[in-house]
């Protein structure tokens, strides 16, 4: 049996409930095996102010996969959140989940079996609502999602613009609306310039943002002066200095030096 038809089939005892849909691949790979399985799940989008895709993306996602509601929660991020200490995706995560109706249904996730072992205190607040993560249970990893939700008849171009920017900036350092907008826009013009939906622009410390780049196609536009006077122009508006990171996008490294 294909990890797909496992999927389909782990939804055949679960008729009713709800997907923390972010319209990434994992998350879209659960939704399209659900509407497989034909459950009535109904996935939930949560615009929090720190999301690179915006809702009408993520209505075109979740139709894509057979989907015809999208629940979306507007969430305010508490004080504690945007004061972003290394338990700001348990805080986060936990004020998200406190918006689900509780009607005594349960709720999914896209976890994979690539998130356990991570520093991922978004997990905890997870296990506390007892959400259900198909994708871990069943022993499927990341980088496998993608072909499965593809299958489902996800769009990769709307998959690979879920991101959340809060992750971004370095823990301790606040996140303000001028900060998540300069990361924002810098990255959105790298995607639209280079398609290089990877890049990563991060915020080091009040002074410093820094940019990864994970095509060559964007080091190639670096070398173009409108390029860089743009990016520029773009992260002057939150730090002192705007640099470019000469190893390529990864994943956030600032969880490398907490002790779990």
């Amino acid at each position: 049996m294909t990890k797909t038809q496992a999927l389909i089939n782990w939804f055949q005892k679960y008729t009713e409930g709800y997907l923390l849909f972010s319209g990434g691949f994992d998350s879209s790979a659960v939704l399209g095996a659900a509407m497989q399985a034909k459950s009535n799940i109904i996935p939930i989008w949560v615009d929090n102010g720190f999301n690179r895709a915006v809702a009408e993306d993520m209505k075109i996602q979740a139709r894509n996969l057979g989907a015809n509601d999208l629940k979306i929660i507007t969430v305010q991020p508490g004080e504690t959140v945007l004061e972003n200490p290394e338990k700001r995706c348990y805080f986060c995560k936990s004020h998200i989940l406190s918006l689900v109706p509780k009607d005594g249904l349960p709720i999914f996730d896209g976890t994979t079996a690539s998130d356990l072992g991570n520093y991922r205190p978004g997990k905890m607040a997870l296990d506390e609502y007892k959400v259900l993560s198909p994708l871990a249970e069943l022993g499927i990893v990341s980088k496998e999602t993608q072909d499965i939700a593809v299958s489902f008849g996800a769009d990769p171009l709307l998959a690979d613009l879920e991101s959340c920017l809060a992750t971004r900036i370095n823990y301790a350092h606040f996140l303000t609306p001028e900060r998540i907008k300069a990361i924002y826009d810098i990255e959105n013009y790298v995607i639209e310039k280079t398609n290089d939906f990877h890049v990563r622009c991060r915020i080091d410390d009040a002074d410093h943002l820094r940019i990864e780049f994970a095509k060559p196609e964007s080091y190639a536009a670096f070398a173009d002066k409108e390029f860089r006077d743009e990016l520029f122009r773009l992260g002057g508006e939150a730090c002192l200095f705007v640099t470019v990171d000469v190893k390529r996008s990864r994943p956030n490294e600032y969880d490398k030096r907490i002790i779990q």
